[in-house]
C-alpha cells in the first residue's frame, strides 16, 4: 500500500503514547511480561454450578449443553447487592446501535439497582475500538472496569495490564475464587485461554465455546443448489457459492476484519494448524506452511469468480450481518455467539445453520478451535476494598443460566422487557425489540456466565441444529498451542508485525498482488519479529 489511512496513523501515534506511558511506570521499564521463569499462581479452582439438566447434553470435549425448554424454578446466585452505591465507570466494545440514555433506559436502571452501583458504561463501536482504546489506555483517566477482546489487540497490551491494572491473584488464585462462586463456575480452559501475565492473574475471562468461529449459512439456499456439507469437496463448495452469487446476491460474506473467512473456515478445510503448529518444541506459524497458501489461493479464486461480496474490504461487521439476515449474503463467518441473534433477525425467512468444513486437500478437514474466551476484563488499580467490590459486581454479572440474575442480565425485567409464554419462556416485548436490550446495552462484555444453547422465543429446532453441528464439529477441532502464552515481542509489536500478513492476505485475495507475492509477505513477517515471537513462545512453553 502506498498510503497510510488516518486510522493507521492514529494507531501508530497512540501506540507510541502507550509505550511512553507504560515505560514511565515503576522502575522506568516494564521488563518482560512473559511467564517463563516466573513463579506462577494456580489457576482458579473450578466449582461447577449445579444448574438445570440439559435436554441436549454437553460434553467435556466442548459441546455445549442445549435447552429447548426454559427452567421452571430459578434460583438466586447472590445473597445481597454486590455494590457499595458508588459510581463505577466501565468501557466495552459494542456491535449494536447506542442504547437509550441511562435516565430513560429501564434495563440499565434495573441492572444498576440490582448491582447496587451507579454504572456509567461507555461503549465503543467495533470499527473504532483499536484507535479509541489505544488512546484511552495511554491516558491516566482510566475507567474502573475495562473489557478487552472481541478479536482486538491493544498496542503493548500486557505492558498496559501489568503497569496500570489490579493484580487479582490474591483474590482469585486457587481456592480464593470460591468467595466469588459465579466466577468459580468459569471453566479452567477460559482462565488458561486468557493466560497469566508474569505468572499472575490480572483479568476475568469472557468464556466462549470451544468452536470459536463457524461459517453461518442460509441452509435453504445451499440446499437449493444441491450442496451437502456432510461430505463435500472444495469443488463442491466452490460450485455452491458460485451458483448462489447472482442477481446482486453472493455466496460468500466476510469483511476485512475476518480476512475473507480464511483463518476461521478455509484453513481447517485444507488441514492447516490453528495459527501455530507445535513441532518438536518449536512454534511454526500457520501462514508459513503450504496449507495456508492453498487456502489463500482458494479464497483468491472465489473472489475472482464473484462469489464474495464485492465490497468485502470496506463492509463493516454490522453491515455484513445485516446483509446475511436479509438474504443478500448466503453465508458469513462469525463467532458462535452470533447464532441466536441471527436466528432471531431472519424472522423465519430461512433456516440459519453452520456448515461443516469441506475437504480441501489430502488431510481430513478440521475446524479451528477458539481460545475459549471472547476477551477478558481488567480492573483499574485501586484499594483492596474497591477491587473486592468490583469483583462482586462481576460475579453477579457472571451468574449462570437457571438463575434470577441471569434472567435479568439476558432478558431484562418481566413485564417490561419480556412476558412469559405458557411454558415460562421469556418472550421479548416491543420495548426489547425496539432497542432496549443486551445487544444495544451489552452488559455481558463486562462479565458473563459460560454459554449454553438456549434461544428465547425461537424455534427449538434452531437449538437442535447448532447442537448437532457442535456434536459433529467439536471432535474435529484443532487447538492453538500458543493460547495463553505470552511473547514480549508480540505484546509490544505484534499488531504491527502481523499487519504485514493481514495486508498481504487482503492484497492477494482481491487480486492487487499475485500469489507469488506471498513468499515476500512471509519473509517480511519473519524479519520484522515473527521468528522472534516463535522463539519466545517456545521458551515460555518449555518453561
Amino acid at each position: 500500500m502506498t498510503q497510510l489511512s488516518r486510522r493507521a496513523v492514529l494507531l501508530g501515534a497512540t501506540a507510541a503514547a502507550v509505550s511512553s506511558a507504560v515505560g514511565a511506570c515503576g522502575d522506568g521499564s516494564p521488563g518482560s511480561v512473559g511467564n517463563a521463569g516466573a513463579e506462577k499462581v494456580p489457576w482458579p479452582t473450578y466449582v461447577p454450578f449445579a444448574g438445570p439438566p440439559a435436554d441436549l447434553p454437553g460434553t467435556a470435549e466442548g459441546v455445549q449443553p442445549g435447552y429447548t425448554v426454559y427452567p421452571q424454578n430459578l434460583v438466586s446466585a447472590s445473597k445481597a447487592k454486590p455494590g457499595d452505591g458508588s459510581k463505577v465507570r466501565a468501557v466495552a466494545v459494542t456491535y449494536g446501535t447506542p442504547p437509550t440514555p441511562k435516565e430513560q433506559n429501564k434495563l440499565w436502571q434495573a441492572i444498576n439497582d440490582a448491582l447496587g452501583i451507579d454504572l456509567e458504561l461507555t461503549l465503543i463501536p467495533d470499527a473504532d475500538f483499536d484507535a479509541k482504546m489505544a488512546t484511552l489506555t495511554a491516558g491516566d483517566d482510566l475507567p474502573d472496569i475495562i473489557s478487552i477482546g472481541g478479536g482486538h489487540r491493544l498496542p503493548r497490551e500486557q505492558d498496559f495490564v501489568l503497569a496500570k491494572c489490579a493484580d487479582l491473584s490474591d483474590f482469585l488464585a486457587g481456592d480464593k475464587v470460591k468467595a466469588y462462586p459465579n466466577l468459580a463456575n468459569l471453566p479452567a480452559y477460559a482462565w488458561q485461554g486468557m493466560g497469566r501475565v508474569k505468572g499472575r492473574l490480572y483479568g476475568i475471562p469472557l468464556e466462549r465455546p470451544l468452536p470459536g468461529w463457524g461459517m453461518f449459512i442460509n441452509r435453504d439456499a445451499f440446499t437449493s443448489v444441491g450442496a451437502n456439507d456432510q461430505s463435500w469437496s472444495k469443488d463442491d463448495f466452490a460450485t455452491a457459492v458460485k451458483a448462489l452469487s447472482k442477481n446482486k446476491q453472493y455466496g460468500m460474506g466476510a469483511n476485512k476484519g475476518n480476512q475473507f473467512g480464511i483463518r476461521q473456515f478455509h484453513l481447517g478445510a485444507f488441514g492447516s494448524p490453528n495459527d501455530w503448529k507445535l513441532d518438536g518444541g518449536k512454534f511454526v506459524k500457520a501462514e508459513t506452511l503450504p496449507e495456508f497458501k492453498a487456502a489463500l489461493g482458494f479464497a483468491r479464486d472465489l473472489f475472482a469468480a464473484g462469489a464474495y461480496y464485492p465490497d468485502t474490504m470496506s463492509i463493516s461487521t454490522v453491515d455484513m450481518k445485516t446483509y446475511f439476515y436479509n438474504g443478500t449474503l448466503k453465508s458469513m463467518t462469525d463467532g458462535l455467539a452470533a447464532f441466536a441473534p441471527a436466528v432471531t433477525s431472519v424472522k423465519g425467512a430461512y433456516a440459519v445453520d453452520l456448515a461443516l468444513p469441506f475437504k480441501g486437500g489430502s488431510a481430513a478437514p478440521t475446524i479451528m478451535a477458539g481460545s475459549g474466551v471472547f476477551g477478558y476484563t481488567v480492573l483499574k488499580k485501586a484499594s483492596p476494598e474497591r477491587v473486592q467490590m468490583l469483583l462482586r459486581v462481576l460475579d453477579f454479572l457472571a451468574a449462570p443460566f437457571g438463575t434470577k440474575e441471569y434472567e435479568l442480565t439476558h432478558f431484562g425485567v418481566e413485564g417490561t422487557h419480556f412476558t412469559r409464554a405458557a411454558d415460562g419462556t421469556p418472550k421479548p416485548t416491543e420495548l426489547w425489540k425496539a432497542g432496549e436490550n443486551v445487544t444495544n446495552f451489552p452488559i455481558g462484555y463486562l462479565a458473563e456466565a459460560p454459554r449454553v444453547l438456549f434461544f428465547s422465543g425461537v424455534d427449538p429446532d434452531s437449538v437442535k441444529r447448532l447442537h448437532k453441528w457442535e456434536t459433529l464439529a467439536v471432535p474435529r477441532a484443532v487447538k492453538n498451542p500458543a493460547v495463553g502464552l505470552v511473547s514480549d515481542t508480540s505484546n509490544r509489536n505484534g499488531v504491527a508485525i502481523n499487519k504485514a500478513l493481514n495486508d498481504g492476505i487482503n492484497a492477494i485475495v482481491t487480486g492487487r498482488e499475485p500469489m507469488d507475492a506471498w513468499e515476500g509477505v512471509v519473509k517480511k513477517w519473519r524479519e520484522s519479529g515473527g521468528d522472534k515471537i516463535a522463539e519466545e513462545f517456545a521458551k515460555e512453553y518449555a518453561g
